[in-house]
């Protein structure tokens, strides 16, 4: 990485910048864009230099050490950890299940979907085998699980 010391702060180029944070160049470039930065990217201005951008490098380590975390904590996965009360025997209805996992119907049908296959065979697929299946009033299967293999599950995942 090259540094430059530029009234009396070091300062890096582009592909510092890129280094320091973490960040390809391509980003670097548009993150520090004077667009981007009105719109409040949050990344330093450049100074130009000898046809070159040059950053301020403790501007730079702000930007990886706080504005990128805050930016990166938000689409992280969640991770869902249950303590189900009551009698771990209990059937619970595939609806109480898929409202713990806040997930859609039509999340919780395509992970139905994806593990019909391995239920065919007796075991867990994407989501654990039901521990009882009866045909709907209606159409389809009501399916229910024992409320300990649920917190089981929801606890071990590692999705």
């Amino acid at each position: 990485m090259e540094i430059r010391n530029i009234d009396g702060r070091p300062h890096t180029d582009i592909a510092g910048a890129a280094e320091l944070t973490g960040r390809s160049e391509q980003t670097v470039r548009l993150r520090t864009s004077p667009k981007q930065r009105a719109q409040g990217s949050g990344w330093p201005a450049s100074i130009k230099l000898d046809k070159k951008a040059w950053f301020p490098v403790d501007e730079l380590e702000h930007v990886r050490d706080v504005l990128l975390p805050q930016v990166a904590e938000p689409l992280r996965a969640r991770v869902h950890r249950v303590d189900l009360d009551g009698d771990p025997e209990e059937l619970i209805p595939a609806t109480a299940f898929r409202d713990l996992l806040s997930i859609t119907q039509g999340g919780w049908d395509k992970y139905v979907g994806i593990s019909r296959t391995a239920w065919r065979d007796n075991r867990d697929g994407y989501l654990p085998r039901p521990d009882r299946e009866e045909p709907a009033p209606t159409q389809g299967v009501n399916r229910y699980w024992k409320r300990r293999r649920v917190q089981e599950w929801i606890n071990s995942r590692n999705r």
